[in-house]
């Protein structure tokens, strides 16, 4: 492909925009020299008049040997309404993309309408590929990769650390049912590193939670610029363990299993529930371990923090080995491969 048309569902403060898009574009752009546009809807004169210019030079004047991909799109307003139009009338290599089973809660009409009528689907999971294929034939799985990065994890923190990043709103049920339990009675000093939690009134109940256990020290960051990616890995790296807490929900199955390669990336063994994608990036026993509730979650925290240095670098090392599956370049080759 000579060209992508990239029409993004949101702006790039969501992770599914960088990711997804803006960094695999910029990367195939270095490697091949694959030019491509991209389009955030917004109301701004700015976006109004990139999406009039995008959409002319894909509707009209459309680059030779060129791909469009629609991202995500769910809503029902102006923005979706012209790139159905777009989609009628230019369906030859068009991939609608999606990495989140957002038909569980937003309109299913749209998406349904997109996923049917784009040549090809692109899907983030195994559970969304389950979906997508019966609606459109010639669906593949495109997982969400991670950017290179320069932070590794070597050794233990002096305070044993227990690491979460994510949106927590979308997580609570999962951490409150499947880590607090037995967290709250560890019997030795533990740091838990929560990264994500913006509410004050989410941030004072977790910190009251734990308060009865002077075992447990909780840290949340203020004001964490999302969009410096090596700010937040840096971050990460100082995890001794990262989890990946996951209730068995629809809407679980279908992620992408998106903190564990965060943690991965970094070298930060991971515990995990064996929900969806999870099953598909962790190695049991290699670069962490599975966990099916509190206690087993508090048993492994508790066997990462008493062995040896040298046996937990080796679960470091697995661990930063395994980003060879959920790297830029292997989404890249997936994705010229779907447009071949």
């Amino acid at each position: 492909m000579k060209h992508i048309y990239w029409f993004c569902y949101y702006n790039i403060s969501a992770p599914s925009v960088r990711y997804r898009c803006i960094y695999p574009l910029k990367k195939m752009n270095e490697l091949y020299g694959t030019t491509y546009s991209i389009v955030f809807p917004g109301y701004s004169f700015s976006a109004i008049l990139n999406f009039i210019k995008v959409f002319m030079s894909a509707f009209i004047f459309r680059k030779k040997d060129s791909l469009i991909v629609f991202q995500k799109l769910h809503t029902n307003g102006i923005y979706s309404f012209f790139l159905r139009i777009l989609l009628y009338f230019r369906r030859k290599n068009t991939i609608y993309d999606i990495d989140d089973a957002i038909y569980t809660t937003e309109n299913k009409k749209i998406i349904n309408y997109f996923a049917k009528n784009s040549e090809r689907c692109s899907v983030g999971s195994h559970s969304l590929f389950d979906y997508f294929n019966k609606i459109n034939s010639n669906t593949s799985i495109l997982t969400s990769p991670i950017i290179k990065h320069n932070f590794e994890k070597t050794k233990k923190q002096e305070t044993f650390t227990i690491g979460w990043i994510g949106f927590y709103n979308a997580h609570k049920e999962s951490l409150q049912e499947l880590i607090f339990p037995d967290l709250i009675k560890i019997d030795f000093k533990v740091k838990i590193l929560l990264l994500g939690i913006t509410k004050i009134e989410d941030r004072n109940n977790i910190i009251k939670y734990f308060s009865t256990n002077k075992n447990v020290i909780v840290e949340i960051p203020e004001g964490i610029n999302w969009l410096n990616e090596d700010s937040v890995y840096k971050l990460i790296q100082t995890f001794d363990i990262g989890i990946s807490p996951l209730l068995a929900t629809e809407r679980n199955k279908a992620k992408s299993a998106f903190k564990l390669k965060q943690y991965m990336s970094c070298g930060v063994p991971v515990l995990a529930s064996r929900t969806g994608e999870n099953n598909f990036f962790l190695n049991e026993g290699l670069d962490g371990y599975f966990c099916e509730n509190s206690k087993e979650f508090y048993d492994k925290i508790k066997y990462f923090s008493d062995i040896s240095d040298e046996k937990y670098h080796e679960y470091c090392k697995n661990a930063f080995n395994s980003v060879k599956n959920f790297n830029l370049e292997l989404y890249i080759t997936t994705l010229r491969a779907i447009f071949n």
